[in-house]
């Protein structure tokens, strides 16, 4: 028992140094060696896949009805890469380039910033492409964003949730029994209520079933951003993100109808599974979803 928790211990200071290096290098770093070395190391993933890769592989397989071939593994990766690489060069970016990088649908984000001004907004997004981009996309150009944060250690939490601080969100931890009362208050002060909503984080989500071309998968949802929506009366709706060549679009479903009830409540959170289902066909590559999904495999 002690050689894990030592093992675990020194993992997790490998991962705060490399973050803390990280986040001091890659904003100096040209955009375009950030891309050739996540497209080097999908490349290279691709030929031997890890434990990670394969249940990614599985769960894409589960998702789209078509296991991934190697140039589907290494673009996956690539992206997840991208990703990374992104998240640590944003405390570098000015407000003018992440407005330039991130083409949300016109339709879609009109919608989003006529419901702000009023009843508000609770957007659910999978983990697709770059969620944070997406948040500082939002902060940047008016809308001040409120999210909730996976809490891991406590210098890995304190240390991402300096970072989204520092893009202008407001950041509540998934263990915080306070959280979904901030999350209300926040929407109705007008703050734009963000929440990555494909995995059930607590444990505590909702059954839904996530429609696939070999027929629906059961799977446990978070009933958050349905909660908050109805909570407050904002608009619902569900987002996705997705890489282009020269950067990142972001798509909206239509609004989701809010259901009285815990039947209710579950029909909200279906209609989030199915467009992000629908989301995750037309861009597997960026589904980031390396733990386990689907109770059937994957």
């Amino acid at each position: 028992m002690g050689r894990v928790t030592d093992a675990a211990a020194l993992r997790d200071a490998l991962n705060r140094g490399l973050y803390r290096v990280g986040w001091r290098v890659a904003p100096h770093l040209p955009t375009r060696a950030l891309r050739s070395i996540a497209a080097a190391g999908g490349r290279f993933a691709a030929r031997r896949p890890g434990p990670h890769l394969q249940r990614w592989q599985a769960t894409i397989g589960l998702a789209t009805g078509a296991f991934p071939d190697r140039r589907l593994t290494a673009q996956g990766v690539e992206s997840y890469l991208r990703m990374f690489g992104e998240v640590l060069a944003l405390p570098g970016w000015r407000h003018a380039r992440i407005v330039a990088t991130v083409r949300p649908d016109p339709a879609g984000e009109r919608r989003m910033r006529e419901a702000i001004a009023g009843r508000g907004v609770v957007l659910a997004l999978p983990h697709m492409a770059n969620w944070d981009l997406a948040g500082a996309w939002a902060c940047a150009t008016g809308l001040p964003v409120s999210t909730v944060a996976e809490r891991l250690g406590d210098a890995e939490y304190t240390a991402f949730t300096r970072f989204r601080e520092g893009l202008g969100m407001a950041v509540y931890s998934h263990r915080d029994p306070h959280a979904l009362r901030g999350l209300v208050r926040d929407a109705r002060a007008g703050r734009l209520v963000c929440l990555v909503a494909d995995r059930d984080l607590p444990g505590r989500g909702v059954p839904v079933t996530w429609p696939t071309p070999g027929g629906g998968q059961p799977v446990t949802m978070p009933a958050g951003p349905a909660l908050v929506a109805r909570s407050t009366g904002a608009l619902l709706m569900a987002i996705a993100c997705h890489y282009t060549a020269d950067g990142m679009e972001i798509s909206f479903s239509e609004p989701i109808e809010h259901r009285p009830g815990p039947a209710g409540l579950a029909a909200m959170t279906q209609d989030v599974a199915a467009y992000f289902a629908a989301a995750v066909v037309a861009h597997p590559a960026d589904w980031h979803l390396f733990q386990p999904f689907f109770a059937t495999g994957g």
